[in-house]
C-alpha cells in the first residue's frame, strides 16, 4: 500500500509472464474473510494462496457508499499494484517469508485515513475481496491541514493527501481525504522520524491532464515548536496542452503504476506522472511552458538493465496540441558486448556507453577500466545504435549499429585534428542538461568555460539543501563534464548549479529509483 513502504512511488515492476496463473485463495486480511476494523497507524496484515511463483494485482477502494463492495462508478481507487510470490516488494509489498512457496503475507504499521475500504485481491479471473473500516488515530500528535483547489468541473473531494517520510528506509506514511470543498487534514502520532516529511497527492491521475503546483511539500515536524501545521495548499490548473498514450510490456499486458517521464526546452522542462489502473497516463502543459521543443517522453527503469526503458521524442508542442504516444517496456533476454580504446589504449576509467533503439527505447552500461562492456538487450528489437553516453573532450565520436547476440562491436575513439590556428576553447559559459535525466544512481553533468576562473559546481535537494560540491577550485577556460553518484539518496528532484565569475545557471535533474 502505498509507502507501504514507497513501493509505487519509487520503484517498478513490470509483469513479463506466459504461464497461466491461478486463483487467489484463503485470503486474510488482519485475521479476517470478512470485515476488518483496525485504527489510523496501527498494522494492517493480510495473507493468501496461488500458485507458486505467481503475481496478483491489489487494489484498495475508498469505499463511498459503504456498502462493503466495489462500485466504480462511486468507490474511488487510492491504490493498485502487483505482488509476487516470494518478491521483492517492487511496485508493491513484498512477501514476507521472501519463499517461491505459493504463499504471500504481508504485515505493517499504515496511516489509512479514516474511512470505509475494499481491497481486491485478482489472479487471472478472479478476484477476491475483503471490505474493512479505519478509525481515526486515538491520540493524535500532529494534525496538517490544507485546501486542494481544482479546475472548474472537477471535484475536490475524495483525493487522497498523504504524508511520507522523506526517508525511504523508513517508509511510513499518514493519510487523509478531502471534503467536497478540497479541505483535507492529516492526523498522526508523534513520530518526527520522517523529518522532513513530504506532503502529496496519491491519486491525482484523477484529475490529469491538468497541471499541480506545487507537486509536493516537505515538512519539518517539532511538537515543541508547533503541533498544528495548516495553509498547505495545492492548485490544479487547466492545461493548455497534453500528451496522452498508454505503457505495455511486450506481450501487449498494461502496467499500472509505472512512473511516465517527461523532459524538453533545453532541461529546463521536467514532468513526472504515473499510469494508472487502466495502463493509461495524461501528461499537461500549462500555457506559459509553451511552445516546449524537443520533448524526450520515457518510461521504466532498471538499476540492473532487465528491461529496456521506453523512450520516444516528440519535436514540439504547441498550445492547443494534444499528442497520443504509447510505449513500449521489453524484457532484456539478450547482449550485445564489445571493447572501447581511446587512441588504441585502455580508457583506464569507466566510460558510459548508450544502445538505443530509435523512437523506441535504450539502455545503458559502463565500460571497466579496460574498456570491455556488455548490453543487456532484447531479442524482440533488432537494430540498436551502440555511442558513447558521454562526450569524451576532443575525441571524435561515432556510433555502431548492432543487433542482439552480437559479440566483438568494438569501438577506439581517436582525437579529433585542430587545425592551427583553430581554438579548442569555448566562446561562452554554459552549463548542459544532465545525462541521463531521469537517472539512477549516477549521471553526467558537462559544462564550458570560456575564460579561466574560480569554478563552484553543487547540488540541492528540492528544499533548496546543499547535498554536495562537485567542484570548488580555479580552472582554465575549457570543457568539462563530472559524475555524480546519488547512491544513498531518495528519489526526487535535485538543482545542480554552476557558478564562474559573474555567470551563473541552474538545471533541474530527477533521480528515479
Amino acid at each position: 500500500m502505498k509507502t507501504l513502504l514507497r513501493f509505487l512511488l519509487l520503484t517498478l515492476f513490470f509483469v513479463f509472464t506466459s504461464k497461466v496463473p491461478g486463483q487467489v485463495s484463503n485470503l486474510l486480511v488482519n485475521g479476517t474473510s470478512t470485515h476488518f476494523t483496525m485504527a489510523s497507524g496501527n498494522e494492517i496484515s493480510w495473507s493468501y494462496n496461488l500458485s507458486v511463483g505467481d503475481t496478483a494485482l491489489l487494489e484498495i477502494w475508498l469505499d463511498v457508499n459503504s456498502n462493503t463492495v466495489i462500485d466504480q462508478e462511486t468507490d474511488v481507487l487510492w491504490q493498485s499494484f502487483y505482488q509476487i510470490d516470494g518478491g521483492e516488494g517492487q511496485n508493491g509489498p513484498p512477501d514476507i517469508d521472501g519463499e517461491t512457496n505459493g504463499e504471500i503475507s504481508f504485515a505493517q504499521p499504515v496511516g489509512l485515513a479514516p474511512s470505509d475500504y475494499v481491497m481486491s485481491f485478482s489472479n487471472n479471473d478472479s478476484t477476491v475481496a475483503v471490505s474493512g473500516t479505519v478509525t481515526p488515530i486515538d491520540s493524535p500528535v500532529f494534525t496538517i491541514s490544507g485546501n486542494i483547489t481544482v479546475p472548474q468541473g472537477k471535484s475536490a473531494q475524495y483525493l487522497l493527501v498523504s504524508l511520507e517520510s522523506y526517508n525511504e528506509q523508513g517508509g511510513s506514511f499518514w493519510d487523509a481525504i478531502t471534503d467536497a470543498d478540497g479541505n483535507f487534514e492529516v492526523q498522526m502520532g508523534g513520530d518526527t522520524s520522517g523529518n522532513p516529511w513530504r506532503l502529496k497527492i496519491d491519486n491525482v491521475q484523477s484529475l490529469s491532464p491538468a497541471v499541480q503546483s506545487p507537486a509536493e511539500i516537505f515538512l519539518t515536524l517539532d511538537s515543541s515548536v508547533a503541533k498544528t501545521y495548516s495553509g498547505n495548499d495545492f492548485t490544479f490548473t487547466e492545461s493548455a496542452a497534453e500528451i496522452n498514450g498508454t505503457v505495455r510490456d511486450e506481450n501487449g499486458s498494461l502496467l499500472i503504476g509505472t512512473d511516465v517521464y517527461l523532459s524538453g526546452n533545453d532541461g529546463n522542462f521536467n514532468r513526472n506522472v504515473r499510469t494508472d489502473n487502466t495502463g493509461t497516463f495524461r501528461i499537461g502543459f500549462l500555457s506559459g511552458e509553451l511552445p516546449a521543443s524537443d520533448i524526450e517522453l520515457g518510461a521504466g527503469y532498471s538499476e540492473n538493465n532487465s528491461i529496456i526503458s521506453a523512450s520516444t521524442h516528440i519535436q514540439t508542442v504547441n498550445s492547443g496540441d494534444i499528442f497520443t504516444r504509447d510505449l513500449t517496456i521489453y524484457q532484456t533476454n539478450s547482449t550485445i558486448s564489445g571493447t572501447v580504446t581511446l587512441d588504441g589504449n585502455l580508457p583506464n576509467m569507466n566510460l558510459e556507453m548508450m544502445a538505443v533503439v530509435s523512437d523506441t527505447g535504450y539502455v545503458r552500461t559502463f565500460t571497466d577500466y579496460n574498456g570491455n562492456y556488455t548490453f543487456n538487450v532484447s531479442n524482440k528489437l533488432y537494430n540498436y545504435d551502440i555511442s558513447l553516453g558521454q562526450s569524451l573532450q576532443n575525441y571524435m565520436g561515432y556510433s555502431i549499429t548492432a543487433h542482439p547476440g552480437e559479440t566483438g562491436v568494438n569501438f577506439n575513439f581517436t582525437m579529433t585534428d585542430v587545425e592551427e590556428g583553430q581554438s579548442v576553447v569555448p566562446n561562452e559559459f554554459s552549463l548542459l542538461q544532465n545525462f541521463p535525466n531521469p537517472f539512477n544512481p549516477s549521471t553526467l553533468i558537462s559544462y564550458k568555460l570560456k575564460e579561466t576562473g574560480n569554478v563552484q559546481l553543487k547540488v540541492y535537494n528540492i528544499l533548496g539543501d546543499e547535498i554536495a560540491t562537485l567542484v570548488n577550485e580555479l580552472k582554465p577556460a575549457g570543457n568539462y563534464e563530472i559524475t555524480w553518484q546519488a547512491v544513498n539518496l531518495p528519489s526526487g528532484i535535485y538543482f545542480y548549479r554552476l557558478q564562474a565569475g559573474s555567470f551563473t545557471d541552474t538545471k533541474k535533474m530527477l533521480l528515479l529509483k
